[in-house]
């Protein structure tokens, strides 16, 4: 009787319109209440999965800090391994479980570098609130991160920077021409006669200023303040890459002409040491001379005893004709070679010593003293002065010099400051160097390491092809890869 009664309930309720209603309703809430507790797991998942990817970037970067590079890839590893875990545990709605953390910390050894590559991976399970609904108690997903870095070594760079006449050219085209019509000639001459008389056009102050003055008070920049500024400049370079590499560098800087002269002693490109490195190599200057290029009394000069030795002697009382054979690039090369020490890898491991680079900015014209001129296979020109008899001799960079230097390990980097062609002063250039200038870049360039090789043409940026060049050098800080 009872279930007649429920029954009869049953049938009269879905005869009435809000009944029906009622039910329609509630068989509809039941799918949208279970998206609205998928919406709410996935929503969780999300957050549960950017955390965990940002702490797996983090714990892989752990591994490759300047600090943790000088360390061994078992405690980079445990590093990486509790930095993850210790942040992991704290997030809310993940149970931690540290046996799905898998974190691999390999290195690669050049001769040059050290990389690393540390990954991190996890692999997390997120309970679903609102799984019971959809049959899917748990969500499992997969975070990884990886982390590549180099280190820095640590290196010695030695700048040997061309102070030699030709580098009191004009830097720019424009400059050469200007300079040539107000005094006759491209060069600016440093002399302390000031009544030469090769120049045909008596510029204003001549009598009272040499022309290399001139060119300085009217702005026109020349190839030697270029340089100047730009070896300044690289001090600073080297102290910023060096704070950011963890490495640890040292920089020298030296001049040469005839001769070889120290303008600054290897020293660390620390903050508290770049103003005194800048004031060592904001020295460079051309030599002085007394006129049509002779050297004054008192002044040095160094000339061949060998094919392979030279020797430095002071002028006498009387101004020594060289016959202008004053840029001697070979010497400098075999006076720098004996100074830089054997390298080593640069690591900081004990007992080892920095790499080293040899960093050349020149024109690659040489212009020196020979003892025979079959040494020379460009233009040559016998002469004797109070220290012997000699042949000048023009031409391209003799590359033996630079392979001597390279087989020890010691790279060589090399800025080429293009060396244009001047107007003709009686038929000299183009008798001399222009049947050899197109071989001077390829001289150079074979002269260099691989991929150390720059050219910079009149008017261009030497401070930024310097820059780059040390950059090349080195290496670069931690990155994420994945």
């Amino acid at each position: 009787m009872f279930g007649i009664r429920v029954l009869a309930a049953v049938i009269g309720f879905s005869g009435d319109r809000k009944g029906s209603v009622a039910f329609i309703f509630a068989l509809a809430a039941l799918p949208l209440l279970i998206a609205a507790g998928g919406a709410l797991d996935y929503a969780t998942t999300g957050r549960v999965q950017t955390q965990l990817g940002a702490i797996a970037d983090s714990a892989a970067l752990a591994a490759t800090t300047p600090a943790m590079m000088a360390q061994s890839t078992a405690t980079a590893k445990t590093a990486a391994t509790n930095m993850f875990s210790a942040q992991a545990q704290q997030i809310k709605k993940l149970t931690y479980d540290s046996t799905k953390l898998s974190v691999t910390v390999t290195d690669t050894t050049t001769t040059f570098s050290r990389s690393r590559t540390a990954t991190v991976t996890y692999t997390a399970r997120i309970a679903n609130a609102f799984g019971s609904f959809y049959h899917n108690s748990t969500t499992t997903f997969t975070v990884t991160a990886s982390t590549t870095a180099s280190t820095a070594r640590n290196i010695d760079f030695y700048l040997v920077l061309d102070n030699s006449p030709s580098m009191e050219l004009p830097a720019t085209t424009a400059g050469i021409t200007a300079l040539t019509n107000a005094t006759g000639c491209a060069f600016a001459c440093h002399e302390n006669n000031f009544s030469e008389a090769e120049f045909t056009v008596q510029y204003p102050g001549y009598g009272s200023i040499d022309s290399y003055t001139y060119a300085k008070n009217q702005g026109i920049a020349l190839r030697i303040d270029n340089v100047r500024e730009a070896a300044k400049s690289l001090a600073t370079t080297a102290q910023a890459m060096m704070t950011a590499n963890g490495a640890n560098y040292r920089l020298a800087a030296y001049a040469f002409n005839i001769g070889f002269t120290q303008l600054q002693a290897l020293t660390a490109t620390t903050s508290a040491n770049v103003s005194a490195i800048t004031a060592g190599i904001n020295t460079l200057a051309p030599p002085l001379m007394e006129k049509e290029n002779y050297l004054p009394s008192g002044a040095s000069y160094t000339y061949p005893t060998s094919a392979s030795s030279w020797t430095t002697v002071t002028v006498g009382s009387n101004p020594l004709n060289t016959r202008d054979a004053m840029t001697d690039i070979a010497m400098a090369l075999l006076q720098a070679n004996s100074l830089i020490a054997n390298p080593g890898n640069g690591t900081s491991a004990s007992g080892d010593t920095p790499q080293k680079v040899l960093m050349l900015v020149t024109d690659g014209v040489v212009d020196g003293n020979f003892l025979s001129n079959s040494s020379c296979n460009n233009y040559t020109k016998s002469y004797s002065n109070s220290y012997g008899a000699f042949y000048r001799c023009l031409g391209p960079i003799d590359t033996s010099y630079c392979t001597t230097i390279k087989n020890r390990g010691i790279r060589i980097a090399v800025l080429n400051t293009v060396y244009y062609p001047t107007p003709d002063n009686g038929g000299f250039f183009d008798s001399a160097v222009k049947p050899f200038l197109s071989q001077v870049g390829d001289a150079l360039k074979s002269c260099a390491s691989t991929d150390l090789y720059f050219e910079v043409d009149g008017g261009g940026d030497i401070n930024n092809a310097m820059s780059i060049m040390f950059q090349k050098a080195v290496t670069t800080a931690s990155h994420i890869t994945k």
